[in-house]
């Protein structure tokens, strides 16, 4: 996972970490950055967490290609000993001639006791379901990768009793696209839950509507330390292009449909994880 910090030539390698309003989730900081704003087909950010704190996951937004490129990966882990996110976004198979870029934003805590990446992965010709189980604790953070042209339908945790991360990959529908696919789920654990922590969600209307952009916020007294969302209904010709962390206590989830259209009905879901 080490050769994550070399994918790309536009891999940004630091960024701006912005403390949280001292009522908030203790020791919690959001760490921010950008890649270049170019036509290559790939774009890597590498988002490294400050001295003494661990990623427990993270968002990240296009700005250009959308419906023609893809987040590929936000994934925790560690780059050259130390603790970061690492995000990928991806032209879809047939390529983009026109610039964009990746935003990334790392949610970062202090190590808590007994934390650990669980990872899982799973290859299918059509359709990965792949789930990472934090047996004997509880999951607090998520992150995951997909293969060359496959995309995250539906990516997130779940602290109920199912206590997982989990994430659904399709191949993409424009032609070219390579099979079969191959999903990796991260799920964050530690001893604990966070202090407090809640979940909240809310979806776009049924509808062939584009794009479909759905907000969630956190309940008074908390904030974002997981984003989630999905695609649902007839969503084949549709991609996420955007996890988006609006800090301390918003999220915006955005669905787009891709360059070949969907005239069907489909949805776009956000999933908050908050703490206290």
């Amino acid at each position: 996972m080490k050769k994550w910090a070399i994918l790309s030539a536009a891999a940004v390698l630091a960024g701006v970490a912005i403390q949280s309003p001292a009522e908030a989730v203790a020791g919690i900081q959001y760490v921010t950055s950008a890649s270049a704003t170019d036509s290559s087909a790939a774009k890597t950010v590498v988002l490294y967490c400050p001295t003494g704190t661990v990623s427990i996951g993270g968002g990240a937004y296009l700005t250009g290609a959308t419906g023609q490129a893809t987040i590929r990966q936000i994934a925790p882990t560690t780059v050259l000993g130390r603790n970061a996110l690492v995000v990928i976004g991806a032209e879809d198979s047939d390529g983009y001639s026109g610039t964009w870029n990746i935003t990334a934003t790392n949610v970062c805590i202090p190590t808590p006791a007994g934390f650990r990446y669980v990872r899982v992965t799973v290859s299918d010709p059509s359709l990965v379901w792949a789930t990472a189980d934090c047996t004997g604790q509880r999951v607090i953070g998520s992150g995951y990768t997909v293969s060359s042209t496959a995309k995250a339908m539906a990516t997130g945790i779940e602290i109920d009793t199912r206590n997982r991360a989990y994430l659904s990959v399709e191949p993409s529908s424009v032609p070219g696209a390579v099979t079969p696919i191959t999903g990796t789920v991260t799920a964050a654990c530690a001893d604990a839950q966070l202090p407090g922590t809640v979940q909240t969600s809310a979806s776009t209307p049924q509808d062939s509507s584009n794009p479909q952009t759905v907000t969630v916020t956190c309940p008074t007294g908390t904030q974002i330390v997981h984003i989630g969302g999905d695609l649902w209904r007839v969503r084949g010709h549709s991609v996420i292009d955007d996890f988006r962390i609006i800090q301390p206590n918003m999220i915006t989830v955005t669905g787009y449909e891709d360059e070949l259209g969907n005239p069907d009905i489909w949805a776009t879901e956000a999933y908050a994880t908050c703490a206290a």
